[in-house]
């Protein structure tokens, strides 16, 4: 099984990834972790953390002690008026993160009740210490990885389902089709106190009609991503400090084309937001 390990570290860091990178790694892990265990006759909730322990302590060694590795734990039952536990509340966006979150006290969450990751490494205790309100802010978990050159390893997931780096963009530029949208809930930290607090995030205009469209070969035409195949499994990695301005020219340029299918609409750059910003609270 460590040779196994050893051959996806290789193919990964043949790549693109290197010591000291940061890595956000995005992943449905149904079939590399059935491989796994067919392959290697293991069975059981044993047989899975074994498998868990030596993925993430893999993906450890690929960037060693000066890398960053984010895991996303995304949930948006705050929304709903659940309140949020950063030690306990589950993400709605896999079952790595969640497993990471249960099993695995070297790494940190991060503190955004709605967009928050687990993470581990060189720069876990800034990422941990930041209080962005807004969940894709300049302050936030995302433009830290713009601005440090992270990289997002994409692991048998489509651009189309689990590219949430392009809602940073379409903050950054203000899409006129979103606006700030507030939410009001209770929030446990991770000392166990219990506050009310308001978060915001940048949330889409619901009539306006969409469908995301986002084809995975975008980004690999423009060469700011490579594709791996190991053992019948598809890794890619977007570079995504470079991905930043394909993407905005994208929007700016073609409206949107390659994220958004937009019906009756166009967007309009000089005509402000489609829809009022929402501050609900005092």
């Amino acid at each position: 099984m460590n040779i196994w390990f050893d051959e996806l570290k290789e193919k990964l860091t043949e790549s693109e990834i290197k010591k000291g990178d940061i890595v956000y790694i995005s992943s449905d892990l149904t079939m590399l972790m059935y491989r796994s265990l067919k392959k290697f006759n293991l069975k059981g909730k044993d047989g899975k953390n074994l498998f868990m322990n030596k993925l993430v302590n893999t993906f450890q060694d690929m960037v060693g002690d000066e890398g960053t590795l984010m895991i996303p734990l995304f949930t948006w039952a705050f929304c709903r008026g659940i309140p949020f536990d950063v030690a306990k509340t589950h993400g709605e966006v896999g079952v790595l993160g969640n497993w990471v979150l249960e099993n695995r006290p070297d790494f940190a969450r991060t503190a955004h009740p709605l967009y928050s990751f687990c993470v581990w490494g060189k720069d876990k205790d800034k990422l941990v210490s930041m209080q962005n309100s807004t969940a894709w802010g300049q302050d936030s978990p995302f433009a830290y990885m713009h601005k440090n050159n992270a990289k997002n390893l994409l692991i048998n997931v489509s651009l189309e389902k689990c590219f949430t780096f392009t809602h940073y963009v379409e903050e950054c530029i203000h899409v006129p089709y979103r606006y700030f949208k507030d939410f009001k809930g209770t929030y446990i930290d991770a000392c166990g106190n219990e506050t009310e607090r308001i978060y915001k995030m940048y949330v889409r205009d619901l009539d306006i009609e969409s469908k995301q469209v986002t084809p995975d070969k975008c980004l690999d035409e423009a060469k700011v991503a490579t594709v791996v195949e190991f053992d019948g499994n598809e890794f890619r990695i977007v570079d995504l400090e470079k991905a930043y301005p394909v993407i905005v020219d994208n929007y700016k340029n073609h409206n949107g084309n390659q994220w958004y299918e937009f019906k009756n609409y166009t967007i309009d750059w000089t005509s402000g937001q489609t829809h009022p910003d929402e501050f609900r609270y005092e």
